[in-house]
């Protein structure tokens, strides 16, 4: 079949041609997930040079296929790894250790010390309008950089999305991986590395979103080699994530939960 997505009568065959195949379980479960499917997602989105075929398509409902419109799902273009942590753990650490030349780094503190005048200290709290411009210009590059479909690594350094973000990140199936020394061991680190209101963000951290961070990152264990390697960081998913080789399509599980 063509490249191009089918409309009429030859979509709607189409459509029924993968809930055949698959069933009608969504298979990508985003917040707000309807559980029926009752649409098609292309794995590879056809402006991405994917096809209109049961071997790229897979069974989606109305909600989550609009919100993942053309985001990378890992495997089939740029793995998209979510470093997550409390302040002073070491996730920037982490990401330069493991990350190749052709990586991308999504680093909110390497924004901010990019856009000021003079190199920015953590221990120094930047302005309000230069850290709303970062945020700002790290939200323009998660939108660009995961629907990459390039053989590259996109690492995203967010310390606790929330609910909502977290199951987002697990319905597109990116890993994540906890660097976490531990309460004791960053709290130290902060008196001298971070302003004071990094206590409040670190307590915050590891009062409300260390356990769901944990057990989200102990889903993805599975897709690795798990490696207790780390020196002093401590992370559920393994230590050296190597680059995920494209999986052909139909070696992909039909329709269930990714985590």
């Amino acid at each position: 079949m063509s490249k191009r997505h089918a409309g009429g009568s030859r979509g709607t065959a189409m459509t029924k041609a993968v809930l055949r195949e698959y069933g009608d379980a969504c298979h990508l479960r985003l917040p707000g997930c309807t559980y029926v499917a009752t649409t098609r997602d292309h794995l590879i989105p056809l402006a991405h040079g994917g096809e209109d075929t049961l071997d790229n398509c897979r069974p989606a409902c109305r909600s989550c296929n609009s919100k993942r419109q053309d985001q990378a799902v890992n495997g089939l273009g740029a793995t998209v790894i979510i470093v997550v942590g409390p302040p002073a753990a070491g996730k920037s650490s982490y990401v330069r250790d493991h990350a190749k030349p052709a990586d991308v780094v999504i680093d909110l503190d390497r924004l901010v010390a990019a856009i000021s005048p003079t190199p920015q200290h953590q221990a120094i709290e930047p302005a309000p309008h230069v850290k709303n411009l970062a945020v700002r210009a790290r939200r323009a590059l998660i939108q660009g950089s995961t629907r990459l479909y390039t053989r590259c690594t996109v690492w995203l350094i967010h310390a606790m999305p929330d609910a909502k973000t977290l199951a987002e990140y697990r319905g597109n199936r990116w890993a994540i991986i906890v660097v976490d020394p531990g309460r004791a061991e960053v709290e130290a680190r902060a008196i001298t590395e971070r302003t004071p209101r990094a206590h409040d963000v670190i307590a915050r951290w590891y009062d409300l979103h260390a356990t769901a961070l944990h057990a989200a990152a102990a889903r993805h264990v599975t897709s690795w080699d798990r490696s207790t390697d780390l020196g002093e960081l401590h992370t559920v998913a393994p230590s050296t994530p190597d680059r995920i080789e494209p999986t052909p399509p139909r070696a992909i599980a039909t329709p269930s939960r990714p985590w």
